[in-house]
């Protein structure tokens, strides 16, 4: 359902590029004083970063056949006194848009165009102001949009509260004429300019559900990586470390966070190590600002200590100022106390990319399961059936809650595939029920047959194989699948004879068995 991204890693030029890898790319050029931020960002100052109008098109057209939207960002607003300020929009003047995310002082407000608002998505959707939610700080904004619930506004993974008095709608009324637009509005008006820091973008065609935001809001933005600090030669502790999530947090600073005493030996085992008056060094100095951890007093024990993910000694994270960028800056710790030695330094860090330290017996799975929305949109896909066929989008409806919420594979239950069947039975139900798509799906089906002669099989299968399966090296074996369909119209025809009316119901179930395969659910 992701169908734009900006992660600003270029980090120079005047394009920031749309990675989500949806055809055509709705690259965004900046204008104004529009600036790279160190860490992945970009700083809006007085300019705007817009996609063509072409290429913008492609939200329209994806949008417009769900009826459903998210939008997501990573924002710094520079202040909390700017008004009508647009962060993220869809538009093509002051008074005319099909969505915008903006700020007015502490409120993050959601313009949304749909039959129940005006051609300007007002009246404007916004969080209350006795929240003040908007803070000049790094936060996670996701506005979503559907026809039931209309607009809803999630800000560091907790839904607002705050109800849609307009309800939900249709997106009929959308123009496809307007362009996507950071920072401003797409005239250059002045009173629309908004301020800050803008850390990553995402355009949904799916409206986010709160395990999905809250699971965004926990990965984060930027790089990141593992700094690892060698304390083997002070607590004689086999391969043990003083490890930190790092990134770099703007142009300016470096984000450390999450502090653990850990050993890379599986049989190792800290004993009592006291732990007091832990510093950060940088080049060969302490820096005098940004020390959380020089009050730190705590003791590394057996109890509180895990082969697999540590001991935790702080939650406290900390700003570290840049000085010569993360190419040349070193880094290192010094403690008051570190076992029996008093006055003492680590190694100089060591920066290992997060997705490189794993334990490979226990890092997460290469694959894992679509979720809700993915699902019915690969069966739209994959049937040619569109989701908003009446009987499809109430089967959708009724199971969707039972569907996948989130792509882990570990999540997966046995109630999960209960749904994933009806769904399918259902678009092949609509498939097979329409003569001409039928005809077109399955061209040269006998719809008498008995199934007796393998060419009839044939002309059902192979057009199952090609377009539900496909012949791509991770997805099962054509032999395999072919096996398995053949030997359930056997079943099927063995049970109850097979021919006249029967035929249809039969295709029915070989290309719901198909649909709703690990063809189509395992990425």
């Amino acid at each position: 359902n992701l169908i734009a991204l900006y992660e600003f890693k270029t980090g120079n030029g005047t394009t920031a590029y749309d990675t989500s890898g949806v055809d055509p790319a709705a690259d965004l050029n900046m204008s104004g004083d529009v600036t790279w931020v160190g860490g992945w960002g970009i700083n809006v100052r007085a300019g705007k970063a817009q996609a063509s109008t072409t290429a913008s098109r492609k939200l329209h057209q994806l949008i417009t056949a769900t009826g459903e939207y998210s939008i997501e960002a990573w924002v710094v607003p520079g202040n909390v006194v700017q008004e009508n300020a647009r962060i993220v929009s869809y538009s093509g003047s002051q008074t005319a848009r099909n969505f915008t995310m903006g700020q007015t002082m502490y409120n993050y407000d959601f313009f949304g165009r749909s039959s129940a608002t005006g051609t300007n998505g007002a009246p404007q959707f916004s969080t209350a102001d006795d929240d003040e939610r908007l803070q000049a700080s790094l936060q996670h904004v996701v506005m979503t949009f559907d026809p039931v619930n209309g607009r809803r506004i999630y800000v560091n993974g907790e839904f607002t509260g705050d109800v849609d008095g307009e309800g939900g709608g249709t997106l009929g009324d959308w123009d496809n004429s307007f362009a996507f637009v950071l920072g401003n509005e797409v005239d250059n008006d002045p009173d629309s300019q908004w301020t800050g820091v803008i850390r990553l973008v995402a355009i949904h065609n799916r409206a986010l559900n709160l395990q999905q935001i809250q699971q965004n809001f926990a990965a984060g933005v930027g790089e990141k990586f593992f700094l690892l600090f060698g304390v083997e030669h002070i607590t004689s502790v086999a391969q043990s470390y003083i490890m930190f999530e790092a990134a770099q947090y703007d142009s300016f600073g470096y984000l450390f966070n999450n502090p653990k005493f850990i050993s890379l030996s599986p049989t190792a085992t800290p004993g009592n190590i006291p732990i007091r008056g832990m510093r950060i060094g940088l080049n060969g100095a302490e820096p005098t600002v940004g020390q959380a951890y020089r009050l730190l007093d705590t003791a590394i024990t057996d109890a509180n200590y895990s082969a697999a993910t540590g001991q935790t000694l702080s939650t406290v994270g900390t700003i570290i100022g840049l000085e010569q960028g993360p190419v040349s800056d070193e880094f290192y710790l010094c403690f008051d106390q570190l076992g029996a030695r008093s006055n003492v330094c680590s190694e100089f860090a060591q920066a290992v990319p997060q997705t490189s330290f794993n334990d490979p017996l226990n890092r997460p799975s290469d694959i894992g399961v679509r979720t809700f929305d993915e699902i019915n949109a690969t069966m739209a896909a994959v049937t040619g059936v569109s989701p908003n066929t009446a009987g499809v989008r109430a089967t959708y409806t009724n199971v969707r809650q039972s569907l996948p919420a989130v792509n882990s594979i570990e999540a997966f239950l046995s109630s999960h595939q209960t749904s994933i069947a009806q769904l399918a039975i259902q678009y092949c139900d609509a498939l097979v029920d329409d003569t001409a798509a039928r005809n077109a799906y399955f061209p040269g089906a006998n719809w008498t047959a008995n199934f007796s002669a393998q060419a009839d099989r044939d002309a059902i299968i192979n057009p199952l194989i090609n377009k539900v399966v496909g012949a791509a090296q991770s997805q099962p074996a054509d032999p395999d699948v072919r096996t398995e369909l053949n030997a359930l119209i056997t079943n099927l025809c063995t049970t109850t004879a097979c021919g006249g009316t029967r035929t249809a119901d039969v295709v029915k179930a070989v290309c719901g068995a198909a649909v709703g395969s690990a063809a189509t659910l395992v990425k």
